[in-house]
């Protein structure tokens, strides 16, 4: 039997002893009905809510509902950073390490271990979201709105996004779109498809939606509901990315930025003070920093939990105990870049350093030297100890969002476009300025997704502006080089592409899968085992070898 199969079914197995008609999964997960907004992230209630007796059909039901679909994610949250990171080049391992995280540093995960073996809360998650997609009734009318359409909306961007996840980890995964129930449901046979088998579904099923707002349910202490939910358009981006669709992966990303107002402006912008054509040596401002803290205004979409209930979030621990760090990869990535002040003052330093790095012993400037810890700053700076506060895993942010975007439009035959979004931002000014974006990358009429002539986007700075000074000036790495033919610019452009996902989003979660995006499009896996290998120095050949086959970048069960 198909292993994908196995696992299903030993899931609904485990299910049924609990107790028959269990409504999605709810003794595995958490209760989608609440007597009140306090217990939404208590992960420890035994409430358990039959079939029968949750119809969605009470005016608060999809509220509930989403409580417990955003409470579910939670489970997931860990083995996201963890399997997105350790297994890459970025996040490593330390003295302090236990011996379950090295399985996942060297791609060898054990059946056992706690980090990963959450199988069974993908699944639920799903179950839960086919739940309410099949119960919900969307024309129910208030205020001339279909209220429910948004519950609709929420409930199938969550469902695409884990679908994602397990294809991506385990390299497939069981399809099924309606709610199982009982055991004889379970034991159907479903179709299990690869993530290239499963966008087309979930891209159709997200189209008819992704013109409904997230839904507005307010905050739980100081956890804002809106950043819990996915945007359908990210999500449809991330999809139309993964199967090399890059005209409606643009378009998506474009949408995302427009409707939703995303935009990169100097509030996140960290620089270096300057005094007679000489670095001081001091900060003007450390700002960039700030982009983790949870009400800053970068987040997309975070996996949060309050301190009033059990903590079930282990990487902001993991990180301030030293048992993961930040890889000597990245750490000398960001010190190897160039800081343009002016055209002609530049230093070696890119600020996004200091905001993803520390090192509590001897304080910041001990960064520059390389034999100082290499705290993961990151989670430690999202999670307060706080019981009123929020804890929070990011998912989505505004740096990743515009890093996506260049890699769609790159991929469509426009480099410069791309390396505008690094240097120049995406406004009207930078479209019309030749220098910037040639004319034969700039259609007319310009289509949609190429549309930055509303006036909120005038602000918009590159990604690189918001840490290495004034990247316009660079004529050194952030730069295309003149090359034979428009695919070797592609490419080229798309190794920086490569290089920059590193700099700006190292340990969030992306590495790995970023990666395999890359190698597998190029159709060479030396672009993620060359990378992930040099991690390795004491057993580098052996690690680069069994990365060359793809079937160990998934995790078996």
């Amino acid at each position: 039997m198909n292993n994908a199969i196995q696992v299903f079914k030993r899931t609904y197995t485990m299910i049924q002893m609990k107790r028959t008609h269990l409504f999605a999964f709810l003794l595995l997960t958490s209760p989608l009905a609440f007597v009140s907004c306090d217990g939404l992230l208590d992960v420890d209630s035994e409430r358990v809510v039959l079939e029968d007796q949750y119809d969605m059909k009470a005016s608060n039901d999809s509220l509930y509902a989403m409580f417990g679909l955003l409470n579910s994610l939670q489970e997931l949250a860990d083995s996201y950073v963890l399997l997105g990171e350790l297994r890459a080049d970025l996040m490593d391992v330390t003295e302090f390490s236990d011996p379950y995280l090295n399985e996942i540093n060297t791609l060898n995960v054990s059946a056992e271990n706690p980090y990963t073996d959450n199988l069974t809360a993908y699944y639920a998650i799903i179950n839960n979201c086919n739940y309410i997609v099949h119960k919900v009734d969307t024309s129910v009318v208030k205020n001339t709105y279909k209220v429910n359409k948004r519950l609709m909306a929420a409930a199938k961007s969550i469902r695409a996004w884990v679908y994602m996840q397990l294809a991506l980890n385990y390299g497939e995964a069981v399809y099924y779109d309606k709610p199982l129930l009982d055991m004889k449901e379970a034991e159907k046979d479903y179709p299990v498809y690869t993530l290239d088998e499963l966008a087309p579904h979930l891209i159709a099923d997200l189209l008819p939606f992704r013109d409904e707002r997230r839904l507005e349910l307010g905050s739980v202490y100081s956890y804002d509901l809106y950043y819990a939910q996915f945007s359908v358009d990210m999500v449809l981006g991330d999809l139309y990315l993964w199967t090399g669709d890059y005209l409606n992966a643009a378009i998506a990303y474009q949408r995302m930025m427009d409707e939703n107002n995303c935009f990169l402006r100097s509030t996140f912008a960290s620089s270096l003070e300057a005094l007679n054509s000489a670095f001081t040596g001091r900060f003007t401002s450390t700002n960039w920093a700030e982009i983790f803290n949870p009400y800053g205004g970068e987040h997309i979409t975070y996996i949060g939990a309050s301190n009033e209930y059990k903590r079930v979030f282990k990487i902001d621990t993991l990180c301030y105990n030293y048992m993961v760090k930040c890889s000597d990869q990245a750490f000398n990535n960001w010190r190897n870049q160039h800081y343009f002040y002016s055209a002609v003052l530049d230093t070696m330093a890119d600020l996004r350093m200091y905001g993803s790095v520390s090192d509590y012993a001897f304080g910041v400037s001990s960064l520059m030297d390389e034999n100082s810890k290499h705290y993961v700053f990151k989670y430690i700076y999202m999670n307060s100890l706080d019981d009123s506060e929020v804890r929070m895993v990011g998912v989505y942010r505004l740096g990743l969002l515009y890093l996506r975007y260049a890699e769609a439009v790159n991929r469509l035959g426009k480099p410069n476009l791309a390396m505008a979004v690094l240097k120049y931002g995406l406004n009207n000014a930078t479209l019309n300025n030749p220098t910037f974006v040639p004319a034969s990358e700039v259609e007319r009429p310009v289509p949609a997704y190429m549309d930055f002539s509303d006036p909120k986007f005038n602000a918009n700075i590159g990604v690189r502006a918001r840490a290495c000074g004034n990247p316009r000036f660079d004529t050194i790495q952030c730069v295309i080089p003149t090359l034979p033919t428009k695919e070797d610019s592609i490419l080229a452009v798309e190794d920086i592409l490569i290089n920059e996902l590193a700099l700006e989003m190292a340990c969030e979660g992306n590495r790995f899968h970023d990666l395999m995006r890359f190698a597998i499009r190029r159709d060479d896996n030396h672009v993620l085992a060359d990378r992930v290998a040099a991690k390795h120095p004491a057993n580098k050949a052996a690690m680069q070898t069994k990365l060359m086959d793809r079937k160990n970048w998934y995790l078996t069960k």
